[in-house]
């Protein structure tokens, strides 16, 4: 009996352990490629800790759907990979895809996550790869430069590479990313503008270079000028030798120098024949130029030597302003020239005056300069070097001639063109012109020409108008200032303006004096009418309105 329950308890053991599943752990999933078409077959491979054990793929789409993938046998030595199958019959929706493969629960297994764009799947990685910033690069000709860019994170199996017209003869080593160029003669001097590329897998990041090739520095040659120390010899005999020394310091006009001639025709026997320089500098060495031999002062070269005519000249300037030891070189070199643009042979641009404000209209400051007096007499005696339109930097203003060869009132021609003119009678219209922006306004020219050519043609009309300007000039420039600083009440003032500028056309039918005497009257009384009795009526009728009103 104790035989058979033995037996018995060993085979139920055994089937026990036939009946419980022995589970393997997987423990990396991965893809051949970084990425796959929707026209491409998805397969994914691993190890799993133990073989010979079916793994299982199981893929949730973003909204969180499993589908059971193919799977795949490991082998004895773990290793997996599963059956092919198309992209498309899996991936169906655009976003993050977790896929898991297990052995046999899914907790237990390991996942990647993917992402689908519609038309591949890519793997998402880990990392980030992107470069650090790479300073600007300054290397003279036939000089070397070497530099590795960095990168944010430590990768390996990145590769580097040059892209968008990267200078001839550089390299970059693509698997350790060192940079290394050695600029030739004819490279400089100029700047190069290229990237450098980093690659892993599908990700890439590039970043851009700039490399400024300069010619090189060693135009500092006053070493030279130390060659004189020989001189302090203590030899009794050459002693003679420096007669000619201080003989060549006070040297005087040479001896085939004919004093009857012109001394720019040696100059220019020099400059065109090539014998006769040759015979001079063999023959008169001690003289640092034919100028000094004649007696002349030798004029700036310009441009000066180190000019190249196939460069443009704005090149040494902004190398000027930008590269100090540049800067340095040319002052030292070259102090005979008052500055880079005279060396270069451009124009030095005028600068601004110090109380512009360059937030400003330029144009506010012309139109305070011919509107007031006082801002007039202050700019003429501080800046008496400049004009207005010079110092806020803008060209004179003029007027085109008209076809009738006449200049409008207002103006006059100037040189064939018409310009303000600034000594007309009576003083300018300043809040007229504040108004309408500009003394060549039509509205201001009307107002001038009324003035000048109707009521200051008469004896009353000049006695009224001396009497008018002491009162108008009191007020009238706080007006124009408030104007220009506010453009609501620049418009109020316009809209005010109208009706008289109406009124005032009366003026124009006036010729006698008598008619002018007449019509300026009218006028006077019309406008009085309009701006002073008309709202006191209305006022006044207003007031009487809410007197009945309250009863």
């Amino acid at each position: 009996m104790y035989t058979k329950l033995g037996v018995f308890v060993v085979f139920s053991v055994f089937v026990l352990i036939m009946l419980v599943p022995v589970y393997a752990e997987v423990t990396t999933i991965s893809m051949k490629k970084s990425f796959y078409t929707i026209d491409e077959k998805i397969s994914f491979f691993g190890t799993a800790k133990e073989g010979d054990h079916i793994v299982n793929v199981m893929i949730r789409d973003p909204d969180g759907h499993g589908k059971l993938g193919n799977g795949g046998s490991a082998d004895p030595q773990g290793k997996y990979e599963t059956i092919p199958q198309n992209v498309k019959n899996i991936f169906s929706i655009n976003g993050i895809y977790n896929v898991t493969a297990f052995v046999g629960k899914i907790e237990d297994g390991v996942t990647m996550q993917l992402e689908f764009d519609g038309k591949k799947v890519a793997l998402i990685p880990d990392f980030v790869l992107a470069f650090n910033s790479i300073p600007d690069k300054t290397i003279e000709e036939k000089k070397t430069l070497e530099f590795t860019p960095t990168l944010t994170e430590s990768l390996t199996g990145v590769i580097f590479s040059l892209e968008k017209n990267p200078p001839t003869g550089s390299s970059i080593n693509n698997e350790t990313g060192k940079f290394t160029w050695t600029p030739t003669e004819s490279q400089g001097p100029a700047s190069y503008v290229f990237d450098i590329v980093v690659k892993k897998g599908t990700l890439e990041d590039r970043e851009d270079v700039k490399i400024t090739v300069t010619e090189p520095v060693t135009v500092t040659q006053p070493e030279p000028t130390q060659e004189p120390e020989p001189t302090p010899v203590t030899e009794p005999e050459p002693i003679s030798e420096p007669t000619p020394v201080t003989e060549s310091k006070e040297l005087g006009i040479a001896s085939f120098v004919d004093p009857t001639k012109d001394p720019q025709s040696y100059v220019n026997r020099y400059n065109n024949e090539p014998k006769y320089k040759e015979w001079f500098d063999k023959t008169y060495p001690e003289y640092s130029s034919i100028y000094q031999a004649v007696g002349l002062e030798k004029p700036l070269e310009v441009p000066a030597p180190f000019v190249d005519p196939t460069l443009d000249p704005q090149f040494y300037i902004d190398r000027y302003n930008n590269e100090p030891k540049f800067k340095e070189w040319f002052d030292k070199t070259y102090p005979e020239y008052s500055s880079i643009y005279q060396a270069v042979g451009l124009e030095e641009p005028k600068a601004i005056a110090s109380f512009v404000d360059p937030t400003k209209d330029p144009q506010s400051y012309v139109n305070r300069y011919n509107n007031e007096p006082k801002y007039k007499e202050w700019f003429d005696k501080t800046y008496p070097d400049m004009t207005i339109y010079d110092a806020v930097g803008l060209d004179e203003s003029k007027i085109k001639e008209q076809e009738s060869g006449q200049c409008g009132p207002g103006t006059k021609l100037v040189d064939g063109v018409c310009a303000v003119d600034d000594n007309l009678k009576g003083g300018g219209c300043l809040i007229a012109t504040a108004t309408y922006g500009s003394e060549m306004a039509p509205q201001v020219q009307f107002l001038r020409e009324i003035r000048d050519n109707k009521v200051m043609s008469t004896t009353s009309g000049v006695s009224f108008m001396t009497g008018f300007n002491q009162l108008y000039y009191s007020f009238s420039p706080t007006i124009a200032d408030l104007e220009r600083e506010s453009p609501i009440f620049k418009e109020i003032v316009k809209i005010g303006l109208t009706p008289m500028l109406s009124s005032l056309s009366i003026m124009s039918a006036a010729d006698s004096e008598q008619e002018i005497l007449g019509y300026g009257i009218e006028v006077i009384l019309m406008n009085v009418g309009m701006y002073f009795v008309a709202p006191a009526m209305l006022f006044y009728s207003i007031k009487k309105a809410k007197t009945r009103l309250s009863f």
